[in-house]
């Protein structure tokens, strides 16, 4: 009885969880405010691989570098 009683407790566990899980996956992200972007020309470059990435349109309340390789770009050049 012990053992169909844990056996439960964890599938209710793993139910929810997983429940949990989808409902945050399927939730979509917030709208994005059209003040908050702004219009840039940043180019970006990958210390591990190389590879390269240029930003024409930023947002002004986030501003770190993106992420390649797990590892934050390297900004190469900024225009005007």
């Amino acid at each position: 009885m012990g053992d169909i009683l844990i056996a439960i407790v964890i599938g209710v566990a793993i139910f929810w969880g997983i429940r949990k899980i989808l409902v945050m996956l399927s939730t979509p992200p917030p709208e994005v405010d059209p003040d908050e972007i702004v219009e840039v020309e940043q180019h970006y470059r990958c210390s591990m691989c190389g590879t390269e990435l240029i930003v024409t349109v930023a947002s002004t309340t986030e501003t770190d570098p993106p992420k390649h390789c797990r590892e934050e770009m390297t900004l190469t050049w900024r225009g005007a």
